[in-house]
């Protein structure tokens, strides 16, 4: 197969079909973050600064239960493959029944957490903000559990519009929600960064229900619900499911703790730092959603050629999958380092903020392609139900060299001068690059142990 071949049309079309509504569904749940991040800064720095904090330790809590549940997609997708409708109904109800206590452990762990914070070196009223901002996002999390295992099964079979919606109507109804409760009108008084909190479990507890409405509506979705069953099934619904998600839980905590821990080890250095990386954190994490989307569509089309065991049509789908990813990963990578100024001034005017998050997105800019690489490695070993490998590459990668090295390089003058910052962005690419190298080894290994 070549460039523009028939072929690689053909799946381009099918990838893209798949890709651009978890595209677009991505960058508007990604748009929450920035809608905080923009309308709390406008109170003040130190609102600012609280939402970066309780959004990084928020966010390793959100992925963890994320990781397991997006399992359903490649477990049905397979099956959808295989053309097995019986083991389809089971991964919906099952991955319901997976999702409702994964959604009260999160709820349980965020409401517990001034240890953590008693552990940073914060000023009082951003210790404050960010407690009151863990409190109340907390109500939000069982909701989002159960929403993300309705997403995921429609995801599977192919449907990736619904989740495109659903979240733009987030985004949207984020937004008069955070007006109301950050900066207060009428009776409501205001909450500052704490108001985030309120408004992001409110929209968290609307995607469900629209969700729920969806499945409800749909015929397509529906063929595969019926007869209803509610009844547990450990041995063969969740016990599958968790025992794929829980690696590739890991996996993915690994990866998105990086950037959690890397805000708190930089805790120390002050309010202006935290929201530069702020700053920096929330916009790349626009820019990954690009690879991220086509490496879920990856999933799906993976583990259905897996399910049918079609050589040609893996090896089609995959070729197709990273010539995309790796493009546009390119692509935005110029885009950052050219207008990084412009980028981090829609944030901010703050003179010194801007000063070292522009900075910051050099590193950035450095990483996508390689980022893009990994992540799509990744998605493609989910479709093959393979996910222990990766757990503990990402492991090596993300904790031993980009947080290991990236302290190293911030703290201490071991390998160079001491760096600040930037120290950890420069840890970041390195890691990025293991990663990238050492997943594509192992899906190259796993395509030829069913593929001979």
């Amino acid at each position: 197969m070549t460039l523009f071949s028939p072929s690689f049309l053909k799946e381009s079309k099918l990838l893209i079909k798949l890709a651009l509504p978890i595209l677009f569904a991505q960058l508007a749940l990604t748009g929450l973050g920035v809608v905080d991040t923009i309308m709390s800064g406008r109170v003040g720095t130190q609102d600012l600064a609280a939402i970066g904090l309780g959004t990084n330790i928020m966010l390793p809590v959100f992925i963890f239960t994320t990781g397991i549940l997006l399992a359903i997609t490649p477990m049905v997708s397979k099956a959808n493959g295989q053309n097995n409708a019986q083991n389809i109904r089971i991964f919906f109800y099952q991955g319901l029944w997976l999702s409702l206590p994964l959604g009260i452990l999160s709820l349980a762990i965020l409401m517990n957490l001034n240890w953590l914070l008693d552990m940073l070196s914060i000023e009082a009223k951003v210790y404050q903000l960010t407690e009151d901002y863990l409190y109340y996002i907390a109500y939000g999390m069982p909701g989002i559990a159960l929403y993300q295992a309705l997403r995921f099964f429609w995801e599977g079979l192919g449907k990736t519009l619904p989740t495109m919606w659903i979240s733009f109507l987030a985004l949207l109804l984020n937004i008069p929600l955070n007006a109301l409760f950050i900066y207060g009108y009428g009776p409501i008084e205001a909450m500052g960064a704490a108001g985030c909190g309120v408004a992001s479990t409110l929209v968290m507890w609307s995607m469900l229900v629209i969700g729920l409405l969806y499945v409800i509506k749909n015929g397509f979705i529906n063929q595969y619900l019926i007869p209803l069953n509610f009844s547990i099934n450990w041995q063969q619904g969740i016990k599958p499911i968790f025992s794929l998600g829980l690696p590739n839980s890991f996996a993915l905590l690994f990866e998105v703790s990086l950037f959690s821990f890397i805000a708190l080890f930089i805790a120390s250095l002050g309010s202006t730092v935290i929201a530069s990386h702020q700053i920096a954190i929330n916009f790349t994490s626009l820019a990954f959603m690009v690879p991220l989307s086509f490496a879920m569509a990856l999933t799906v089309r993976v583990g259905y050629g897996f399910g049918e065991l079609n050589k040609s049509k893996v090896v089609t789908t995959l070729y197709t999958g990273f010539i995309w990813a790796v493009s546009i990963g390119a692509i935005l990578s110029a885009v950052y380092y050219h207008f990084r100024a412009v980028i981090v001034g829609f944030y901010t005017t703050d003179v010194e903020v801007i000063s070292i998050a522009t900075g910051l997105l050099i590193f950035a800019a450095i990483y996508q392609v390689f980022d893009a690489i990994q992540v799509n490695a990744a998605g493609a070993l989910r479709g093959f139900h393979d996910t222990k490998v990766t757990m503990w590459v990402t492991l090596i990668s993300y904790w031993g060299v980009g947080l290991g090295l990236g302290y190293i390089f911030t703290f201490t003058d071991w390998i160079v001068p001491a760096m600040g910052v930037a120290g950890f962005w420069l840890g970041i690419v390195l890691g990025l690059t293991l990663a990238a190298i050492l997943l594509s080894i192992r899906l190259r290994k796993v395509f030829y142990v069913y593929f001979k």
